[in-house]
């Protein structure tokens, strides 16, 4: 659209046909007359599609001064006389005799032309004019003469689709400056995602003989350190939207030299597995760069649970909140227990280590004895004086192990019940002079393996933690949250299938593994590196972003900050009212497909013109039919998106390679 392709005013108006002339202009409104004729020569007239309403005709010579007023129809719109006309249509009625009409006395030819004429109210877009040899479109209109007479046309094919890809110079060079600055090397060119389609019923303006598709693209850095909103009822086509997103975003990357790692909460299991609604899984069709995780044992998966064994401070913290939700920290005992410590010190340090391995030890063991199981041939080792020892073999009457050689969870139970008993009665010497072995955080530890404390009185001890261990996996070696860090730094596309296991330990991992990314990227940019290009999308988002939330949450925060960090949302719903209004405030890229009821759209129809499309959200229910919104998009653009194709992406790969 610039002086290299001809004069671009007048190619907007190439095949477009003439409908009639405005008849009131303002800044917000045009009124149009048009004509059954010019309707049908047109190929009709859809609600919401684009006309054009100009002062100079097509076949005058272009002075470049001129301008085009981008209009879309919102609804009819009544002629002053209209009302007569509806009376001479039922007084004609009334004189009827039989349901034919009596084609002999018909109207007359002027009356059966004054009732071709209806009107048309349309929402002013913008103004296109040319500047500087570029095509520009301004988002109002600068002035009007009430005198004025515009004739309006009806765009098709080309022009239509200069109109729905649009980008402003400006915003161009600025989607160049944000791909440079994302470290992406040359031009990326916009994708298809789709093609116009006006209204649910296409014969016209989609099907008809004459007709075209037009394709509508996006920008492929408008989806980078972005957030975007996928709204719509069940069975619309989310899910296929946010499967062409995750094409979208991984061509970039493939493309742009660019690593761009890719999170999927996917509560449903329908991105990591096969299914029936969408062909293909995205794990089979990006092979070598998908990871997915499952909080139960499944080949092909890795494990999404934290191992309490190893990962402390990740176990312990599950522990401490969990707790604190099933209101147990009210007892002395579990205060001091859930204030405990597992920060290893420096080794450097003998003594201060060497009581943290007997602590460590000792919370293993109330792990073992909780039910939480171990990882194969799993030992504790620590350290203790012969006097300890002597005093604990005494007190279990037996021999045992010496714990600097290792025991057996089996083993440490018994010696650490022997150790609170023999400490009961006299405390154990510590290696140092005058010290004791036993300090008040170990004392916590052992009186939750025996179950008692002070003078023998019962407690729950490690049975406090009998809900817990549906939290815990023995095979996981790391921390789940970094490891999938790590698969993001490295490009790759994580699916976190989430639709089995239960709802709370869900919304825990989900918790985790989002503060971990919103906090390792900010220490990367705190610290004056480039954090990595991360994409989180988000199925069901009111699960897990809700509107009580405050702001000073993870997913506040990482919906209002994450773009500073490099981190892209994508959240999916069916319910705009029950989002964080903060992240609907934020929100730079909408999708939006059927929603069943006027209170959600009315939430909706405060952001952008989405108000336009009101009617048609509330009973078009077309799956894929959706009303596009994005950053460089200068308005809404109804869409057909189309179809998630896994061979065409495949074979995109494999040609890649």
């Amino acid at each position: 659209m610039n002086s290299s392709t001809g004069i671009p005013l007048t190619e907007l108006f190439n095949s477009a046909k003439f409908i009639g002339w405005t008849y009131a202009v303002d800044y917000d409104n045009a009124f149009v007359m048009t004509n059954d004729l010019w309707k049908a020569e047109a190929n009709g007239i859809p609600h919401n599609s684009f006309l054009f309403a100009s002062a100079f005709s097509t076949d005058q010579e272009f002075k470049g001064d001129e301008e085009v007023i981008l209009l879309r129809v919102v609804r009819a719109a009544k002629l002053p006389q209209d009302d007569d006309l509806v009376r001479t249509k039922i007084d004609f009625y009334q004189q009827q005799r039989s349901s034919e009409i009596d084609q002999e006395n018909d109207f007359d030819d002027i009356t059966l032309n004054l009732l071709q004429f209806g009107g048309l109210e349309c929402r002013v877009l913008g103004t296109f004019y040319f500047h500087d040899d570029e095509l520009w479109l301004g988002s109002d209109i600068e002035s009007f003469t009430s005198s004025s007479r515009l004739s309006v046309y009806r765009p098709v094919g080309k022009a239509v689709e200069d109109i729905v890809n649009y980008v402003d110079p400006i915003r161009r060079a600025a989607s160049l400056a944000d791909q440079e600055a994302l470290g992406v090397k040359g031009e990326i060119k916009p994708f298809r995602i789709g093609s116009v389609r006006y209204t649910s019923t296409d014969r016209l303006h989609r099907k008809a003989a004459n007709a075209e598709e037009v394709p509508v693209s996006i920008q492929p850095s408008d989806f980078l350190a972005r957030r975007t909103a996928v709204l719509g009822m069940t069975r619309t086509g989310k899910s296929n939207m946010i499967k062409q997103l995750v094409a979208v975003v991984k061509r970039v990357s493939d493309e742009g030299g660019i690593k761009i790692g890719q999170l999927i909460y996917d509560l449903n299991g329908e991105y990591a597995n096969a299914n029936q609604q969408d062909e293909g899984a995205l794990g089979d069709i990006y092979v070598d760069d998908t990871v997915r995780y499952r909080m139960v044992d499944t080949p092909g998966f890795m494990e999404l649970r934290t191992n309490f064994y190893v990962q402390l401070n990740e176990g312990f913290s599950i522990i401490q909140q969990e707790l604190a939700a099933a209101g147990r920290v009210t007892a002395d005992y579990v205060r001091a227990f859930v204030n405990q410590s597992f920060d290893e010190p420096p080794e450097e340090e003998r003594g201060t280590h060497n009581r943290w391995k007997v602590r460590v030890a000792a919370y293993q063991t109330i792990l073992h004895l909780a039910q939480f199981k171990p990882p194969n041939n799993f030992s504790v080792q620590f350290s203790a004086s012969q006097a300890v020892r002597t005093r604990v073999n005494e007190e279990a009457g037996q021999q045992l192990p010496d714990p600097s050689r290792g025991l057996s969870l089996q083993q440490a139970e018994v010696w650490f019940r022997a150790a609170q008993a023999a400490n009961e009665e006299n405390p154990l010497p510590s290696a140092g002079a005058g010290g004791q072995w036993v300090d008040d955080t170990l004392q916590v530890l052992l009186n939750m393996i025996a179950q008692k404390r002070g003078s023998g009185a019962f407690i729950s001890g490690y049975r406090i933690l009998a809900d817990i261990p549906k939290y815990h996996s023995p095979k996981r070696v790391t921390d789940v949250a970094e490891e999938i860090y790590g698969h993001l730094v490295k490009g790759n596309i994580v699916i976190l299938d989430m639709s089995v296991g239960n709802a709370q330990i869900r919304e825990n991992i989900s918790k985790q593994i989002a503060e971990k990314i919103f906090f390792n990227s900010m220490d990367y940019f705190i610290n004056g590196n480039t954090p990595p290009n991360v994409a989180i999308y988000v199925e069901e988002a009111h699960n897990l972003v809700g509107k009580g939330m405050d702001l000073t949450e993870t997913w506040p925060r990482l919906a209002k900050e994450g773009a500073k960090y490099r981190i892209s949302l994508i959240y999916a719903t069916q319910e705009v009212t029950s989002m964080h209004p903060n992240i609907l405030a934020n929100t730079e890229n909408w999708f939006v497909t059927h929603l069943n009821n006027a209170r959600e759209i009315r939430e909706l129809a405060q952001f952008y013109d989405f108000d336009d499309f009101s009617r048609s959200l509330l009973r078009a229910q077309d799956v894929g039919f959706a009303r596009v919104k994005t950053l460089s998009g200068p308005f809404v653009i109804p869409t057909q998106i189309d179809k998630f194709d896994p061979k065409r992406e495949m074979d995109r790969i494999a040609k890649s390679k």
